[in-house]
């Protein structure tokens, strides 16, 4: 059964879900992002979850794209990060854990995650990996320049306005004279 939606408030009542799965289509999941403050979506984001019940665990696999739109850790302007990426999740009832001993996590268990309820919050879901493909360092490229710490203009559009001062030392006298020789 494949269900197409708008909006990324969406939740799923895990007793909806069929044998055969659920496949959800979100058209228009763009204020999935509306309380971050770091970035914000642009334009639309779309995004597509299967779901399936195995023995009371929620098997999600699922794809979200999207265009968001942050600011340079260096220089402050905004610019474009396009996200596009897939993602497994095993969603287990968070009653079947409570009140068993802490263990280690094993590298497959980091593909489980745990559902309140009887319902699963789809839209949290696609939330959580859009903020995950932000990276740590938001450069809008590579050679970008910052700004001077100083005079505080952008380094990639002109050049440093700061004042260099002739400090009172020894060879502040040869610099003058190098001039004067010209």
């Amino acid at each position: 059964m494949i269900k197409v939606l708008r909006g990324f408030r969406y939740t799923v009542p895990v007793e909806d879900i069929p044998e055969n799965g659920l496949h959800l289509v979100f058209e228009d999941i763009s204020g999935v992002l509306a309380d971050a403050e770091e970035c914000r979506i642009q334009d639309t984001a779309k995004g597509e979850v299967f779901l399936h019940r195995v023995d009371g665990d929620v098997h999600v696999n699922g794809n979200v794209a999207a265009v968001i739109a942050i600011r340079c850790d260096r220089c402050l302007e905004e610019y474009n990060q396009e996200i596009d990426t897939s993602f497994f999740y095993t969603l287990v009832p968070s009653q079947s854990v409570e009140g068993k001993k802490e263990i280690a996590l094993e590298k497959e268990d980091m593909e489980v995650s745990f559902y309140n309820g009887a319902e699963i919050q789809i839209g949290e879901i696609f939330r959580e990996q859009i903020l995950l493909q932000i990276p740590m360092r938001h450069v809008c490229r590579e050679d970008c320049k910052g700004i001077c710490s100083g005079c505080g203009a952008d380094l990639n559009i002109e050049k440093c306005r700061c004042r260099s001062e002739i400090l009172d030392n020894p060879f502040s006298v040869l610099k003058e004279l190098g001039q004067a020789a010209k």
